[in-house]
Parts: C-alpha cells; sequence; structure tokens
C-alpha cells in the first residue's frame, strides 16, 4: 500500500475525534519523528505509526473518547496486517472477512481492507486499486440509497488466484437495472453509476435485486 493509501486512512479516523487541523498537525508529527513522510510510509509501518499517535494525540483527544480512536486506528491493522504491520501469508488468508458499513468511516475500513487484502496476494498496484474503488462505489451506494449494508471479501488462492467480493443490503432495490448496467439510465441522484463503474472495474459481475434488497457480486483477477 502506498503511503498516499496508509496516511489517508489515519487522517480519516483522527478527524472523527478531533478537527481537521489538529488531525493533521498530529499525523505529520508523528510521521516525521519516525523519519517517515506522509507520500512514503507503508502498510510496514503501520503499528509503529498507530503507537506513536497514541502519544501525539492525547492533547487534542477528550480521555473518554481515546479508547474508541485507538480501537480504529487499529482496525487499520485488520484483517490482512500481521502484528507488526506486515502482510500474513497467503495460507491465513483463505477465509471470508464481512464488514458491517453504516458510516463513511465503516466505507472507509472497507476500502481499505479489501485494498490490503489485495496486497496481500500479491496483486498488482491497478488491479488493487479496482477492488479499492468498486468496494468504495459499492458501500457508498448501501449508505445513500439503503441505509448501509453488508461487503464480504472471500480470497481464492486455486485454481485461479483472484478476490471475491459480495456485497449485500436490505433496501428497496435498483429500478431499472437493466438500464443503469447499459449505461442508458440517467438519475437526478447519481443512482446507479457506482455500480456500473463496478461493473466495468470487475472481471466477473453479477447482480440481483428486489424489493427486499440487492446482493452484488463481484471478483478481481489477480
Amino acid at each position: 500500500m502506498s503511503g498516499g493509501w496508509v496516511c489517508s486512512a489515519l487522517l480519516r479516523v483522527l478527524q472523527q475525534f478531533m478537527s481537521e487541523t489538529a488531525a493533521r498537525l498530529a499525523l505529520r508529527g508523528t510521521v516525521e519523528s519516525l523519519r517517515l513522510s506522509l507520500d512514503t510510509a507503508t502498510t510496514a509501518d503501520l503499528s509503529r505509526l498507530i503507537e506513536a499517535l497514541e502519544l501525539a494525540t492525547r492533547q487534542f483527544v477528550d480521555p473518554s473518547r481515546r479508547p474508541q480512536m485507538m480501537a480504529q486506528l487499529r482496525a487499520q491493522l485488520a484483517p490482512s496486517a500481521g502484528p507488526e504491520g506486515t502482510a500474513t501469508s497467503a495460507s491465513a488468508e483463505v477465509r471470508a472477512t464481512t464488514y458491517l458499513v453504516r458510516t463513511e468511516a465503516d466505507a472507509s475500513h472497507a476500502r481499505l481492507a479489501a485494498r490490503m487484502l489485495c496486497e496481500s496476494l500479491g496483486g498488482r498496484g491497478y488491479e488493487c486499486q479496482k477492488v479499492a474503488t468498486a468496494v468504495s462505489e459499492l458501500a457508498r451506494n448501501q449508505i445513500s440509497y439503503a441505509g448501509g449494508g453488508t461487503i464480504q471479501l472471500a480470497p481464492q488462492l486455486a485454481p485461479k488466484r483472484l478476490l471475491r467480493v459480495c456485497a449485500e443490503d436490505s433496501g428497496q432495490g435498483i429500478p431499472d437495472l437493466e438500464r443503469v448496467l447499459s449505461g442508458t439510465y440517467q438519475s437526478k441522484t447519481g443512482m446507479g453509476l457506482g455500480l456500473l463503474s463496478v461493473k466495468r472495474l470487475a472481471d466477473r459481475f453479477d447482480v440481483r435485486t428486489g424489493p427486499k434488497g440487492t446482493q452484488v457480486d463481484f471478483e478481481v483477477w489477480l
């Protein structure tokens, strides 16, 4: 994972508990104290960054909220990073992991987890970017149109190495699905554009929708 992704993910968590200015100041100071940079920090640096942020943020965060903040920061290490912030072995990544999506923070967490998992499976930069973008689009759709949902990440190593994603919600379904997927559907709210983007990014794509909800399955081959 590139430094931009690592530091952006940490910054999004910090901004939930302090002002943007304070969050940027704390993160920059932490990165520089570890002789890193905002552009070059990687997932291997996550553990050190999070440990240092615990001290750097004390003056900015209410003590009663610090445990929640640290829990969310440490969640950036899961599911595909080991205790030292390094990728775990591929054999440990075979199990599927499901994320509950209700807020923008949940969506960011799912996106980061998808990218980290893709990288741990040996995915190249553009492949991991496709996965992260598609997960982000689906999570935003769930929040905007269905009140939330779940996103499951399921890696497969054989016979073909790939990452399978299943997004489910209990919303009212997607009207004019065929037109949405053909690119001819026009919506004032932007509904459907994210789904079409996912279809274009995926190597395999399937969607089922109805009055009780929507399920989107897609694969990116690595």
